[in-house]
């Protein structure tokens, strides 16, 4: 692998970086702080903002208005809407990677002609429904059912902490259509459209950070839809469909933990810089240039996995999918010692509600969860070095 950026990358890097400063970031503390009645309607103004940066179609097929890049290009672009607002990009990530890309890879071409323009143009928000209150990683244990009626579907079951719930125009939904047959081949994706009778969306939720998402609960009632809404006309693929979405989506969450990062050493370089005590830089005391040290080191490490894991994909290599998970789980645990070391550079005026620093220290600590838990992604590892050993 070569670890130098393309001049494209470059230029990708610097275009987005600067629409970012200019265009997202002003927006981060007002989504945070903002009522939820509030919040929708400027996340959508927030995607719509990305599509001048073509970012919601950056690996989305041309055919459709996207760009097709690799994903190294695509963790590069990220960072830098992390880092301008995490929430916003946690909307995009899900509208345009995990209901797009779903259907880029599994949907019938009819399906990615009604869906997949609009939502490159942020016409169009998705959303991926699959965890329940009572199943979270374990998505066997998902209580919702599809049954068939005539060439008709009838789905009954609750989805929670569904991202872009509020703002969603379209869902995928997961369900079993066979209990009987497991989770390998009884579980289904639906396409369900906002307006579906039978189809109710909670109130968003308050969370502790990532304020500005759009998170809330789905149910299902007697939701009818069409036998042409199964996600690529594959009854009994959904369990194996999600595993492959969620698999490179772990990239999603490193690159969300990189980003984060770099705006807390950011933050906290610059208020080193500025802050003095006992006639000196705060900066030039060892107690302090030490964390920063530790804050760089970290966060140069995440990406360096993370760019390691996007390009063991594009070349189809096995070990990709531990790889996004020895990425995610790194960029994680590191960005949640970066934003506690960057809030003891900023000691109390850190502690202040209302600071970036405030801000990005609560969006930290999602990233240890999302995506799968730590717990979760030593599990995987754990497997496949004790599965290496056995041979």
């Amino acid at each position: 692998m070569d670890y130098e950026l393309t001049k494209d990358q470059k230029e990708l890097q610097e275009e987005v970086a600067r629409f970012c400063r200019e265009e997202i970031a002003p927006r981060a503390r007002l989504l945070d702080e903002s009522p939820k009645d509030k919040v929708g309607g400027m996340l959508r103004e927030n995607l719509k903002k990305l599509t001048k940066i073509d970012y919601l179609g950056l690996g989305l097929d041309t055919r459709y208005g996207g760009k097709g890049l690799d994903l190294i290009s695509q963790c590069i672009a990220s960072e830098e809407v992390a880092k301008a607002c995490a929430s916003t990009f946690l909307s995009a990530w899900s509208s345009a990677y995990l209901f797009g890309a779903m259907l880029q890879l599994f949907g019938t071409n009819l399906q990615r002609d009604k869906y997949l323009s609009g939502l490159i143009k942020a016409d169009i928000v998705g959303a991926l429904a699959y965890t329940e209150p009572d199943a979270g990683v374990d998505i066997a244990g998902i209580n919702t059912i599809a049954d068939k009626k005539g060439d008709k579907w009838v789905i009954n079951g609750t989805k929670d902490l569904v991202t872009n719930a509020s703002i969603a125009d379209v869902f995928l939904v997961l369900a079993y259509t066979d209990r009987d047959a497991g989770d390998g081949s009884g579980m289904t994706l639906f396409i369900v459209d906002k307006g579906t009778k039978g189809l109710s969306i909670g109130s968003p939720i308050e969370t502790m950070g990532l304020r500005g998402a759009s998170i809330a609960g789905i149910s299902l009632d007697n939701c009818e839809i069409s036998d042409d809404s199964v996600l690529g006309g594959d009854v009994g693929k959904g369990f194996n469909q999600l595993e492959r979405i969620l698999e490179v989506g772990r990239l999603g969450m490193a690159t969300m933990s990189i980003g984060i990062g770099t705006a807390c050493m950011d933050n906290a370089t610059q208020y080193a810089k500025g802050r003095k005590a006992f006639g000196r830089q705060i900066g030039k005391f060892q107690e302090v240039g030490f964390k920063l040290a530790d804050m760089f080191t970290y966060n140069d490490l995440g990406r360096m996995l993370t760019y390691k894991a996007a390009w063991s994909f594009e070349q189809g290599e096995k070990e990709a999918g531990v790889l996004a998970s020895c990425a995610k789980l790194f960029a994680s645990e590191a960005v949640t010692n970066i934003a506690n070391w960057a809030l003891q550079v900023f000691a109390g005026h850190g502690y202040v509600k209302g600071t970036d620093i405030e801000r990005l220290y609560r969006d930290a600590r999602f990233c240890e969860i999302g995506g799968g838990t730590s717990e979760m992604q030593r599990s995987i590892i754990a497997n496949d070095v004790l599965d290496e050993f056995l041979h």
